[in-house]
């Protein structure tokens, strides 16, 4: 063998050794990269979120049979309303071949759950980023039972009004001051509550005219209504308000947009 060739192959050796180390150096760089997976918490609900406290976990969902195993978790301060974005990362080592892998997360206000995921929901790992996570309100902590906060309008008497128009709202503070809008004008005034009673007085409105007949048919009978409701109710949930007359019949029903006590 002529030491020409010699060198060629002792070169294409070396080459080939080289190349076998940058693969296998590149393939261990993938897989210790931690994989992000990224998107939005979502609730259904029409109802505000004070400061809250957001936990992610992704979940081995492989075995039906036994309680998922957390793989990772990751918690986050929330002062946005939703969708409230989040991110978590994973070191690519813990994903297993064959196995099945779901996101579950929870909203906690004040430490207590307020929004669940209902099941953990499936997650590709092949797709990391637009995740949705939808969740729903945890029913066994009820709001409180209070007629402090701002509650929009679902019906007038029999009139249902979630039809996806703007409805009139009520703010009630603590300080016995109400505020407010009929949509067309805003309102103010004072109210009183004794038990399971209640009466408005003293509500003054703006005088701008409404857009069409409907809307002014709404504002005459929503100002009406707080003029001679009596008696106040809200659901087990702490979600809805029951504002009705002397006789119990339903005047005005209310569903709470925040719960935060207002000034």
């Amino acid at each position: 063998m002529s030491l020409l060739l010699l060198r060629r192959r002792t070169t294409l050796a070396l080459s080939a050794q080289l190349l076998g180390c940058g693969f296998q150096s590149s393939r261990a760089q993938a897989q210790t990269t931690p994989l992000t997976l990224q998107g939005n918490l979502i609730y259904r609900e029409r109802i505000l979120l004070p400061a809250a406290r957001a936990e992610v976990r992704l979940l081995d969902v492989s075995t039906i049979s036994k309680a998922p195993a957390v793989i990772s978790t990751d918690s986050m301060d929330i002062n946005q309303q939703v969708p409230v974005p989040f991110h978590l990362s994973i070191n690519r080592n813990l994903f297993k071949p064959g196995h099945t892998y779901a996101l579950s997360a929870v909203i906690f206000v004040d430490g207590q759950p307020w929004f669940k995921t209902p099941s953990p929901a499936p997650v590709s790992l092949k797709t990391s980023k637009d995740i949705t996570i939808i969740l729903r309100r945890e029913v066994t902590q009820p709001l409180p039972h209070t007629l402090k906060g701002s509650w929009h309008t679902d019906k007038i008497g029999q009139t249902s009004l979630r039809d996806g128009t703007i409805t009139p709202t009520l703010d009630l503070h603590g300080d016995g001051t109400v505020s407010g809008s009929t949509v067309c004008n805003t309102i103010k005034g004072r109210y009183t509550a004794t038990g399971q009673t209640i009466a408005f007085s003293a509500i003054a409105s703006t005088k701008m005219a409404c857009a069409d007949s409907t809307a002014t048919q709404r504002e005459r009978a929503f100002l009406h209504s707080l003029e001679t409701v009596k008696n106040w109710e809200i659901s087990s949930q702490g979600e809805i308000l029951t504002l009705s007359n002397q006789a119990k019949e339903p005047l005005l029903v209310f569903h709470r947009q925040s719960h935060l006590p207002l000034k």
